[in-house]
């Protein structure tokens, strides 16, 4: 078993590793465990493991790891805890010691044995929430390799399935932090249909999404609840304006496209993201006209002086803003002075209610009057069927975005 000051070592070993994008473990498992038991016999068996023991460190020490940790796990196995390793380092470091230990020839008493082994690693991972799941993935992994024959070694991985991250906040955030942390988001687009019908330049929304390990797709409704109580959605919202301008000033670079992405009112709060947006936009020239930022009305009311900077900063850069959220009920005179937009995106539930409702229909109207007048732009979302899309050509919205559409696609089709 493992010691208890092991266990209790381990998890801020884990955390700081998963944090840090270092450190791993190992398990050493012996082939055919039973059958030298009754060979070797407790004795034996004992003198064997130390041997194994003494191998490791030297392996170890000629590699020049760093710290290390190495016990006795299980009776015939070894437990290691490589806590500075780089993951191609792990790697390697497994690779070493399995061919090391599986190459030598053990003096047992007055015998010898030649070994065959079952080596699993596994890097420290948020997506492993405690030490028994990282423990566990590694013994699975090394049982598996045992039974399939013996003598290889195996990563052992962190699995997170859709239905895992979605029923589990602490699963959702390690597949987040895990996404964020080796740039393995994944983004989808949803175009705006224009309801002019006039040629020009596609509009499309950039939705961020993560891949859970069964390779299903976990929308942002999801994991966003979980980024804003970590702390994460600025680190998000950076990492989709770098990405979108990395899309716009190479694949999509020769292409009449625009792209809406979402930021969080973290851009409000802090003063300093948004002079480093400025700085952003002033290094990249081609995001003019072809980037819109949305932000929630909401968010924009709550911290009205730095959303009026936040509209500044992009007039000075032809960046389009975008307020999202908007209803009946919302103080559509802000959008004549302080909250002065290119585009408004309506709510959701406002667009299922306009199509059962004509007087609601011309209240919309009468209130859009103005901002269409000004050349802003009316987006309609959500919308999923033949009534809501009758009820949005009544009312003279600019544009239309939904299922019925189009659903979010991996690419463009501009």
């Amino acid at each position: 078993m493992v010691p208890e000051k092991l266990l209790r070592q381990l998890p801020k070993m884990m955390q700081k590793g998963s944090e840090s994008g270092c450190g791993g473990a190992l398990l050493i498992s012996v082939d055919r465990a039973t059958l030298l038991r009754d060979q070797l016999g407790y004795t034996g068996l004992n003198m064997l493991v130390k041997e194994l023991s003494s191998q490791v460190k030297s392996v170890l020490s000629d590699l020049r790891v760093g710290d290390f940790e190495i016990t006795r796990f299980d009776g015939v196995c070894l437990f290691l805890i490589l806590p500075e390793a780089s993951a191609e380092v792990l790697k390697d470091s497994a690779k070493e010691i399995f061919s090391s230990l599986s190459d030598r020839i053990y003096d047992v008493g007055e015998d010898s044995v030649a070994l065959t082994l079952s080596l699993a690693y596994a890097s420290f991972d948020y997506r492993f929430r405690n030490v028994d799941e990282q423990l566990m993935a590694l013994v699975h992994r090394a049982e598996a390799i045992d039974v399939s024959g013996g003598n290889n070694v195996g990563e052992a991985k962190p699995g997170i399935t859709a239905a895992k991250a979605t029923s589990s906040s602490d699963h959702m955030l390690a597949l987040l932090m895990e996404a964020l942390r080796t740039n393995s988001l994944r983004v989808v687009f949803q175009p705006l249909l224009a309801t002019s019908g006039k040629a020009g330049t596609e509009s499309y929304q950039m939705l961020p999404r993560l891949v859970a390990d069964d390779g299903r797709l976990v929308v942002a409704a999801d994991f966003l609840p979980m980024a804003r109580e970590a702390a994460l959605l600025p680190v998000l919202d950076r990492w989709m304006m770098i990405h979108a301008s990395r899309l716009l000033r190479g694949p999509f670079v020769d292409q009449r496209v625009r792209l809406f992405i979402n930021q969080s009112d973290a851009l409000l709060v802090d003063s300093d993201r948004r002079e480093w947006l400025a700085r952003h936009f002033a290094s990249e020239p081609g995001l003019a006209g072809r980037l819109v930022l949305e932000v929630a009305l909401e968010d924009g009311m709550a911290h009205l002086r730095s959303a009026t900077e936040l509209i500044k900063i992009c007039r000075e850069h032809d960046i389009g803003v975008c307020l999202s959220r908007v209803d009946e009920h919302s103080r559509w005179m802000l959008f004549e002075g302080e909250l002065e937009p290119d585009y408004l995106r309506m709510s959701p539930d406002l667009v299922q209610r306009l199509k059962n409702d004509r007087e609601l229909e011309k209240t919309f109207m009468k209130l859009a009057a103005p901002a269409r007048e000004r050349g802003v732009g009316i987006i309609m979302p959500m919308v999923e069927d033949q009534e809501a899309a009758a009820s949005i050509w009544r009312t003279g919205a600019d544009f239309m975005q939904g299922n019925l559409i189009q659903a979010p696609a991996d690419s463009i089709s501009a």
